[in-house]
Parts: structure tokens; C-alpha cells; sequence
């Protein structure tokens, strides 16, 4: 388009350019009291209109700014496209030092696991990580890079937390999870719920006894709300890799799956009386009682339907038959429950309540229409990416104890008896487990919940990322902005009280710091002494001996499979497996989680697709016979086992079993080796070889000769 050449022309381009390069600075967020210095750099070269029109890009939609369309001189315009580029810039800067800070955790934790270092958990590592990159930041007096590295709540709750979530339901033993669902309900649900209150009144009496800083009643109750959040990330790394006993697991990892989501949802239902027209009556409270309902129920329910509709689409496209979708099936997985977190988000519910129960949906009816190896993607996948969210959460908030002010006119005494609090909060472990035992005897399975078992419970309550979220998004908002809230109307008491001196402090930042403090004290002390904890209290698995040969692993698939249809509940309970997929008894399993089991390996996926392919009325006829002594050789492997046709006719006596079973491993073999043909290819291939596999991929890597008469 030809340039104007009018003066008017050239003020209105003039205007479009500063409008496209402020709509930058807009969507990277308003200036802070961390910038206040820089921006006055600018704002003294800046004309009243650029200034105006500058504030009003920061805090308004594009299209509410017409009035603010003014002749701004070449100088401005540059200035403001000058300061967008800066903060591009810094933003760019603080992505690098986030990953390599990331990078670092893992690192520093392995390298500690290598030595040894139990008391330094990884949780730990990548907090101190995240305290050093922010304090390089704040020595280099760079205001941009720290506003850059602030805890956004907005980004915690939609890139980090929901997949660590979903992994958690994803990868959840479903089984040992429901056979323990009346306790782990009790400590998620009722649990929380008494220990906000019981945290929150004793914050606010310990106030009210000038013991500490005084919160208003709200504040406390809000405080104990998210304070109730456990986040045991370090708990269970180190509960995997010792191998404690599944019901302790079973019971530790639900209470923290489902007690992330009950304390957001509290905490949300709480701040709703914090508006002058919802008063504290009883008609109130029922109100509150019933949003909290709608939103978790309703969340229930929107994720379950998320996660049958994913059943219903697997089984109807039969993925696992066509070895050549691999990567698609996985990638399909992914759409369900993002879009099921983002429905209940869209709808005013909860999306990590929505998350958990598609994952645990997903993991109990959509896992058995999966192939074999998508079975194994899938779970790896989702863990890595659930390791790299949660590893981040703790960088993440290392650099907020410098990005917000933790350390500026610190409540100690807050933090000491808020500690106390949450202490004695967490003695509902001790209620429950007594009324669980109330109905388990010694035969009952599982069995009651032991002294050691619940000690273990109560200490691993550690507070991290959800809590800290919880009370950041207070903070900027200032839901609670009064000093000393708990003296409020009694102004003779704020002025004696050595607490309420600094008129900047307010109870959202008091909130604040404490969550911070006590989240850094149960990381590095409760997180560092688990290991300990463990071991001295014998909750840990018996270690099973090591198994070298190949008859060794083979009996061992063999039997893992054997034990894996067993059924969890009665015949006629299963209409509902039947109806999703296309299995007919649910899977039993002994592991913590599904991918416990690091060490099986490619003849284990060859098993279970010879399975797949025989049916498991055929493949239990192949096991029992291959399981004989007789018929093993010693040093094969699984693979050699199906691929040999003398071994498999003595051991079936059965031709064409024999033959089916051969063509599976053989298309295995040849799946390795030409891994861009399908599975129809494949078996094309090695029926023009007569079933030789070397002379099939002769064929397949020989140069086609087309004739000329097509050139």
C-alpha cells in the first residue's frame, strides 16, 4: 500500500505503529512495583496523550481505545516500541534461565541420589535452584528478568499442575485405590475439611493471644484452607524407589491427588463470603455448602464423560491392530482430557476435578484399547511429562521467595505457630485409621491400618505448590488487605500489639509468607527424613531376587500375565468394562503404580501381542504348555521361544497354533528391521519369502525394476 502522504496520513500510521507495539506490552502484563523504577524512565520522555494511551493498553481491550488514538511524535513511537522490545527480551531471558534451572535439578538430584544424599531430596535441589537464579537476577538489579520470574497463578494452573494431575489418575493402580477408597476418602475429604478449620481457628486464636500476627476469622479459615493442600511429590518419588507397601502407597497417593483438588475448591468457596453481600449467615452457608458440591460434582462428572467418550472412540477405531498408528494412538489420548479440564474451566467448575477423574476413567476403560506398546508410550510419555511440570514447580517456587517479598517484614512468629497448627490439622490421619479399623480384622484385606502406617501418613503431608498458588493469587489480588484483621474495631489493641506496627503489611501477605516458609520447611526437613522414616518403621516390600536368565524372565512375564486376570469384582459387576472395551474381566495388579515396572523390556510387549493375536483362550494353552521345563532351552529368549516351530509343535502339538504363533514373531522380527511398512506389508512380504525373514527383507531393500514401456 502506497504511504499517505497527508500529515493527518502520516499521524494515523504513526498511531498504528505505537498501538501494534504497546498491544505487546499489554499481553505481557501491567507494570509492578518491581518496575516502578524503569518505567519512569520512560514515562518522563513520554507527551500526557502517550502516557495515556501507554496506561490504557495495560488495562483495556484494544477496541475501548479509540479515544486514546493521538498524534504521538516519531521520538515517542520509538520510545514504546523501544520498551515492547525490552520486555520481549527480558522474557526470553527468564524462559533460558527457567529450562536451565530445570536442567540443573536433574542434574544436582541425580548426582546426590548417586552419593546417596537421601536428606536432599530432588523437591529440595530445585528450590534451592530456583532461590540462586532468581537471587543472580536480583543482584544484577534487573527488575524486568524478576517480574518475568514471578509465580503466576495462571500458568501453574494450566501448564504445571493438570498434567502432574492427570498422570497421577492416568498411572494410578486403580484397583489398590478403590480397595482403599473409604479411608483415602475420609483423610481427602472430611480430613480437609477439619483441617481447616481446626487449623484456621487455632492460626486465629494463636492471634487472638497476641502469640503472632492476627488474622481476621476469614482470613484463617482461608488460610487453613490452602494451607490443607498436601503436596507429597518428594513423599512418593521416594516411596517408588524404596518400594514401600502398596496399601500405605495406595492410600498416601490418593489422599494427595484428591486433596489438591478439594482444598482449591474450598478455598474458592471460602473467599465467596468475602463480599459484603454474602454475610456469614445460615442461609450463606448452605449456599457455600452447595457451590462446593456443583463444582466438584459437576467436575466429577464432566471428566468421567471425558474419559468413556475416549473409551468409546478407542474401541470403535481399533487402533491397536494397526501397529503403523502408534504414535497417532498416543497422541489422540492427549485430546481428551485437556478438553475435559477446559470445559469444566469454560463452565465456572474445577479443571484439576475434572483432569483427575479422566485420567482415572481413562486408566481403568480406555487403557485395554490401547495396543501393547501404546499401553507402554502412553504411560511414559504422560510420567515425563508429569516429571517436568512438578520439577518445575519447585524451581518455581525457589525464584518466588525472591520474586515476592517472603523475606520483608517476615511474620516468624506466624510461621512458628501456623506450623504448630498444621501439625495438630493433620492428627484426622490418626480418626480416620481408627474408624477404618473399626470394620478390617486381621483376615480382611486390605488389612487394618497399622500405628506405623499412620505415623508415616501424618508425616508425609508436606506443603508445596498448590498451597503456595492458593495464597499468591490472594495476594495480588488483595482479597485481604486489612492489618491485623483480627484486631480490626479495636484499634487500642493494633496499637499495642509489636505485630501491627508496619502499616504496609496486611494479612494476604502474612498468608503468603507463612505458605512459603512452611512449604520450605516440610520440602527440606519432612521431604529429607522420609527415607529414614520408611526404613525405621518397616513399611517397605521384601525385595525380590534378582532373575538373570532368560527361563527366569520368561516365567516371570509369564506369570505377572497369569496373575493379571484375575478378576477385581464379581462377573456381574463388569457390564461396564464390557460395554467400553473389549475386555471381559478387570486387571489385578500388585505394582504401586501401572508403570512401576521399569524393567520389562520388548520380549514382555511380544508376549502381550501374541496375546492380543491369539486370544487369551489360545494364549493360555501357549502358557501353560511353554511354562513346562521341558520345554525350555536353556539362554532363549522369549522371542526365540515363539519364533522356533520344533519347540512350539512339541510343546502344542498343535500345527496351527504353531504356525500362528511363528508368523507373530517372525512379523515382530521384521517390524524391528523394516520399521516404515505396515503390518499388512510385513506379512505380504513374508509370504513371497515362504516365511523366511532374511530372504523378506532381501526383497523389501531390493531396487524395484520398473519396465520401460512405464518410464
Amino acid at each position: 500500500r502506497k504511504a499517505p502522504t497527508s500529515k493527518n496520513g502520516g499521524t494515523q500510521m504513526r498511531c498504528r505503529g505505537a498501538l501494534c507495539a504497546l498491544a505487546i506490552v499489554a499481553a505481557l502484563g501491567g507494570a509492578d512495583a518491581s518496575q516502578a523504577a524503569r518505567d519512569q524512565k520512560w514515562l518522563g520522555k513520554l507527551s500526557t496523550k502517550a502516557r495515556n494511551l501507554r496506561s490504557a493498553l495495560e488495562t483495556a481491550p484494544r477496541r475501548d481505545l479509540s479515544e486514546h488514538e493521538a498524534a504521538l511524535s516519531e521520538e515517542e513511537v520509538e520510545l514504546l516500541k523501544e520498551e515492547a522490545e525490552e520486555e520481549i527480551i527480558m522474557l526470553k531471558w527468564a524462559t533460558v534461565i527457567g529450562i536451565a534451572a530445570l536442567g540443573a535439578t536433574f542434574i544436582l538430584g541425580f548426582l546426590a541420589e548417586s552419593i546417596h544424599l537421601h536428606w536432599l531430596p530432588e523437591a529440595a535441589i530445585g528450590v534451592l535452584v530456583g532461590m540462586f537464579a532468581s537471587g543472580l537476577a536480583l543482584m544484577a538489579h534487573s527488575d524486568g528478568l524478576l517480574e518475568k520470574e514471578k509465580f503466576d497463578f495462571e500458568f501453574f494452573m494450566i501448564w504445571l499442575l493438570p498434567p502432574i494431575i492427570f498422570e497421577a489418575g492416568f498411572n494410578m493402580n486403580v484397583q489398590a485405590f478403590i480397595a482403599n477408597l473409604c479411608p483415602t476418602a475420609f483423610f481427602a475429604f472430611i480430613g480437609t475439611f477439619a483441617s481447616t478449620f481446626v487449623v484456621g481457628g487455632l492460626v486465629w486464636w494463636f492471634g487472638q493471644m497476641g502469640l503472632c500476627y492476627p488474622l481476621g476469622m476469614l482470613a484463617a479459615l482461608t488460610f487453613g484452607s490452602l494451607i490443607s493442600a498436601t503436596d507429597p511429590v518428594t513423599v512418593l518419588a521416594v516411596f517408588q524407589a524404596l518400594g514401600v507397601k502398596i496399601d500405605l502407597f495406595s492410600m498416601v497417593f490418593g489422599e494427595s491427588v484428591l486433596n489438591d483438588a478439594v482444598a482449591i475448591v474450598l478455598s474458592r468457596t471460602l473467599l465467596s463470603f468475602n463480599n459484603p453481600e454474602n454475610p456469614v449467615d445460615a442461609e450463606h452457608i448452605l449456599g457455600a455448602g452447595k457451590l462446593f458440591l456443583i463444582i466438584f460434582v459437576g467436575s466429577l462428572l464432566i471428566g468421567a464423560v471425558g474419559g468413556i467418550l475416549s473409551s468409546l472412540t478407542f474401541k470403535l477405531l481399533d487402533l491397536r491392530h494397526h501397529d503403523e498408528m502408534l504414535y497417532m494412538e498416543a497422541a489422540l489420548s492427549f485430546v481428551f482430557p485437556w478438553c475435559a479440564y477446559f470445559v469444566a474451566e469454560a463452565s465456572e467448575l474445577s479443571g484439576i476435578v475434572s483432569i483427575m477423574s479422566c485420567g482415572m476413567v481413562m486408566a481403568t476403560y480406555t487403557r485395554p484399547n490401547f495396543s501393547p506398546r501404546a499401553v507402554r508410550l502412553t504411560a511414559r510419555a504422560y510420567k515425563v511429562v508429569a516429571l517436568i511440570a512438578e520439577t518445575f514447580v519447585f524451581v518455581y517456587l525457589g525464584m518466588a521467595t525472591i520474586t515476592f517479598p517472603i523475606f520483608t517484614y517476615t511474620v516468624w512468629h506466624f510461621f512458628f505457630w501456623a506450623t504448630l497448627a498444621c501439625f495438630v490439622g493433620r492428627l484426622h490421619i490418626y480418626i480416620g485409621s481408627f474408624l477404618t479399623n473399626c470394620f478390617r480384622d486381621a483376615t480382611s484385606k486390605p488389612p487394618p491400618i497399622s500405628p506405623a502406617y499412620s505415623f508415616v501418613m501424618w508425616f508425609s503431608g508436606l506443603r508445596g505448590g498448590v498451597a503456595f498458588a492458593l495464597a499468591s493469587v490472594s495476594y495480588v489480588a488483595g482479597d485481604f488487605p486489612s492489618t491485623c484483621g483480627g484486631f480490626d474495631g479495636d484499634d487500642e489493641r493494633k496499637q499495642e500489639s509489636p505485630f501491627c506496627s508496619d502499616n504496609e503489611h496486611n494479612d494476604s501477605l502474612a498468608m503468603m509468607q507463612a505458605t512459603m516458609l512452611i512449604a520450605c520447611f516440610t520440602i527440606f526437613v519432612f521431604g529429607g527424613a522420609i527415607t529414614t522414616i520408611c526404613i525405621y518403621f518397616d513399611v517397605l516390600e521384601p525385595k525380590k531376587g534378582a532373575e538373570s536368565t532368560a527361563r527366569s524372565k520368561m516365567l516371570s512375564a509369564m506369570h505377572q500375565q497369569k496373575t493379571s486376570t484375575q478378576l477385581m469384582v464379581d462377573d456381574g459387576h463388569n457390564w461396564l468394562l464390557k460395554m467400553l472395551t473389549n475386555e471381559q474381566a478387570y486387571e489385578k495388579s500388585d505394582e504401586l503404580r501401572f508403570d512401576d515396572d521399569e524393567e520389562k523390556g520388548d520380549e514382555e510387549v511380544v508376549v502381550a501381542e501374541v496375546e492380543a493375536e491369539l486370544g487369551k483362550n489360545a494364549f493360555t494353552e501357549l502358557k501353560s504348555e511353554i511354562m513346562k521345563p521341558r520345554n525350555f532351552e536353556k539362554g532363549a529368549t522369549a522371542s526365540e521361544m515363539a519364533a522356533n516351530p520344533d519347540t512350539l509343535h512339541a510343546a502344542l502339538g498343535s500345527p496351527a497354533l504353531v504356525r500362528t504363533a511363528t508368523k507373530d514373531a517372525k512379523i515382530d522380527v521384521l517390524r524391528t528391521r523394516l520399521p516404515n511398512l505396515s503390518t499388512k506389508d510385513l506379512e505380504k512380504l513374508l509370504e513371497g519369502a515362504s516365511g523366511d525373514v532374511d530372504l523378506a527383507v532381501k526383497n523389501a531393500k531390493a531396487p524395484i525394476n520398473t519396465p520401460p514401456a512405464l518410464l
